[in-house]
Parts: structure tokens; C-alpha cells; sequence
């Protein structure tokens, strides 16, 4: 009975207050208010979500129907690739690949140099095709494309939160993606580019903000195509290394090895034969908007990619380049070294591009302008001027490679000026 006493005595009487002052009935109303709270977050989120698939997807049909299923475009080299996968067989052997891709309209010839004698991705975007490949052609590109019109928009608005949405408007990160060249020539062809601009803004949006396990995951995805995001991959892990963000850092490594170990597990051999082939394809294109493409030398190339390097490093020499920073030059320097790329691939300067503009935001009238205007014209009028002029005289795209270049120096002028 003592004893029976004793808990009794002890049991806490209704809205007694604890130890800490504070009474279950008082924790009892925070958890409400906060579940009243995150509601309204919740439901908003998913609403917006949703509305993002259903536009994605009318998007997408109307984007595919108007290309006409990209029959002849890029995407249907991809499909073909993805069909061989789907079928069991091997994307990376001429002999499998050659006799696929010629059935594309309208001519063998055009077939070759559209598509290439073998897929010149690594076997894990090759596996991600076959789903692709098992679909009708109109079916898969209504699907790629609303694909790629959601990841433009996710990238977009990461890229309006990695340049401060007080210091440029949502509208002109948007124009800075879809009123350019590149933005509309990877629609019109059922390119990869909207992937890794939605990717590596995440990236660098992660690693700012302190989400480094999304971040990691995000930069390992980016091998997906690794000929345009090798220099890029390289700053942001070799940054995360330095600011000892170690979650970063296993996220990309442990997404990597994922891809890497599952294209062995389900088709053996097959990463080596892409590194090969990756080898063999490099030399064989002559037209590449590359910077050893357009020097034609690569010590001269190397000499340049140097000059440019030492110009950025003067022009931001004792100012306080930030990890933001340092992340958008490197999305123009990774363009200006990838062993190649096309026009198409440009539509990640978006990045670099609203960096500048953000960073000139804080800057006095004329400088401000002179920025603003001067990224606006690399942007848009330049690019447009390249591609239907410049490109057409010359008869190759390797000058477009002087985008990046430009892109990196007016980031650069602008974060000395801040």
C-alpha cells in the first residue's frame, strides 16, 4: 500500500506543468498549431507538383507533335538505342548499331552523322533508354519531352534560388533558358541538355545550401553525360573535399558507383567497350563546339584554356569569390574544356549568366548596366547570330565555344566589381 501511494503521488495530475514549465496541454496545442501550419505547406506542395506533371505532359505532347515525334532528330537516335537495350542487344557494337539507325529517315548518310556508328553515352544512360526503346516512337517522345519541360522548369527556379530571388526576377532566369538558341534547338532535336542544366543547378543550389546528400546525389547523375560535365563534377566535389562536406562527397561517389556496379550486374563489359568507343568517337568528329575544335592545336588550345584561366584569377584576385561563384565559372570552364559538346549543351549557362546578372544588381548604375546588357547580348542576339550566320559561313560550330569563354569573363568582371 505504501508503495501504491507512493506512485500515485508521483503520477503527474492533469495539466501539470514538467520540469521545463511546460504543460502537456501546452504541447499538446503547439503540436496542432504546427500541424496547422504544415498543412497548408503540404498541400501547397503537392498542388504545385501536380499542376507541374500536367503542364509538363501537355508540354510535352505539344512540343513532340510539332517535331513530328523527333523522327530524324537526335531523340530518335536515342530511341533506336533504346530499342536495341530493350531487345537484349548491345548499343555499343557497330555492327548491331549501324544497321538500326540506318532505317532512320531520310537518308543513310544522314543517319551516320545524326546518330554516330555506336551510342556515345555510358551504359547507364543506355539502360535508362531501354523503357524509351520498348515504347512506340510517339509515345517515347511525348514522354522525353515532358520530361525534359519539367526538369526546365525545376532548373530554372533552382537557378532563381541560387542567384537570390531579390536580386534578379523569375522571368528573366527564364528567359535567360528559353528565349536562347540552345534552349530551342535541344527541343527541336530531343537532346540530354535540360537533364543536366535541371542537375547541375541542384548541384550547386545543394552545396550552398547545406542539402549535401541531395547535392552528391545530384552530381553523380551528372555522369549521365560526362563529356560536358567532367569540369564541372570536378570543381564541385573537389570544393566539397576542401569545405570537408563529406556527405557531398559520398552522395556523388556512392550514385556513381550505383550506376557504375548496376550497367556491370546487368550487362557486363559494357563500360569498357563505351570507354573505347568514347576514344575512337572523339577523334573522328571534326565539328565540335569545342575549344580544341576551333584552335585546331590542342597546345594552342591548352595555352588558351591557361589565358583564360589566368585572366579570371586577375580580374577576382583579392575579392571574396564565394562557393556560388566559384561554382559558375566552373559551368562555363567545364563548356570551354569538354572533350566535345554542340550548341545544344549551352543551355546550362543559364547558371553562370544569372549569376552575373544577380551580382551586378548590387553595383552602381553604370556598371550595373554594362553587365546587364552585356550578358543579355552573349545570351541572346550573339547566339542567334552565330547559329544562322557565322556557323553556316564557317561550316562548323566550333566557334561557339567563345559563348563560355565570354560567359566566364563577365562573371568574373562582375564579382570584382561587387
Amino acid at each position: 500500500m505504501p508503495v501504491r501511494r507512493r506512485s500515485n503521488a508521483h503520477r503527474r495530475a492533469p495539466g501539470a506543468r514538467d520540469p521545463v514549465g511546460n504543460s502537456s496541454g501546452q504541447r499538446r496545442s503547439e503540436h496542432v498549431v504546427v500541424g496547422l501550419v504544415l498543412r497548408p505547406q503540404r498541400l501547397r506542395l503537392v498542388a504545385n507538383a501536380a499542376l507541374l506533371i500536367v503542364l509538363s505532359l501537355v508540354c510535352g505532347f505539344f512540343a513532340a507533335g510539332i517535331n513530328g515525334w523527333y523522327d530524324e532528330q537526335d531523340f530518335h537516335c536515342f530511341w533506336v538505342a533504346g530499342r536495341i537495350v530493350a531487345s537484349g542487344g548491345d548499343p555499343y557494337d557497330a555492327q548491331q548499331f549501324v544497321p538500326a539507325i540506318l532505317t532512320i529517315p531520310p537518308s543513310e548518310a544522314r543517319a551516320l552523322n545524326r546518330c554516330g556508328q555506336r551510342l556515345s553515352y555510358p551504359p547507364w544512360a543506355a539502360i535508362a533508354l531501354a523503357p524509351f526503346g520498348a515504347l512506340p516512337l510517339p509515345v517515347a517522345a511525348t514522354l522525353w519531352a515532358s520530361l525534359a519541360v519539367m526538369a526546365t522548369v525545376l532548373g530554372i527556379n533552382w537557378t532563381w534560388q541560387l542567384a537570390g530571388q531579390r536580386r534578379i526576377p523569375w522571368l528573366l532566369v527564364a528567359g535567360l533558358v528559353v528565349g536562347t538558341e540552345p534552349f530551342v534547338r535541344n527541343v527541336l532535336e530531343g537532346q540530354f541538355a535540360t537533364f543536366a542544366f535541371a542537375l547541375t543547378a541542384g548541384a550547386a543550389l545543394s552545396m550552398r545550401s547545406g542539402r549535401d546528400g541531395a547535392g552528391g546525389i545530384a552530381a553523380g547523375f551528372l555522369s549521365v553525360k560526362p563529356q560536358t560535365a567532367v569540369g564541372f563534377g570536378t570543381a564541385v566535389l573537389g570544393l566539397a573535399i576542401f569545405r570537408r562536406r563529406w556527405r557531398f562527397v559520398g552522395g556523388a561517389a556512392a550514385t556513381v558507383l550505383a550506376l557504375a556496379g548496376l550497367s556491370q550486374l546487368l550487362r557486363p563489359g559494357w563500360i569498357f567497350e563505351f570507354i573505347s568507343g568514347a576514344t575512337v568517337l572523339s577523334g573522328s568528329i571534326a565539328d565540335r563546339a569545342t575549344i580544341w575544335n576551333l584552335t585546331g592545336s590542342w597546345p594552342l588550345a591548352v595555352v588558351m584554356v591557361a589565358l583564360l584561366l589566368v585572366a579570371v584569377a586577375v580580374l577576382i584576385r583579392r575579392r571574396r569569390a564565394d562557393d556560388t561563384a566559384i561554382l559558375g565559372l566552373a559551368v562555363s570552364f567545364s563548356l570551354v574544356v569538354a572533350p566535345y559538346a554542340w550548341d545544344h549543351d549551352y543551355v546550362v549557362l543559364a547558371i553562370p549568366w544569372s549569376l552575373t546578372i544577380a551580382y551586378a544588381s548590387q553595383l552602381r548604375p553604370l556598371l550595373r548596366r554594362v553587365l546587364l546588357y552585356s550578358t543579355i547580348i552573349v545570351a541572346m542576339p550573339l547566339l542567334w547570330i552565330l547559329a544562322a550566320v557565322v556557323v553556316p559561313l564557317r561550316g562548323g560550330e566550333s566557334v561557339f565555344v567563345t559563348l563560355p569563354v565570354l560567359t566566364a569573363l563577365l562573371l568574373a568582371l562582375a564579382i570584382r566589381w561587387r
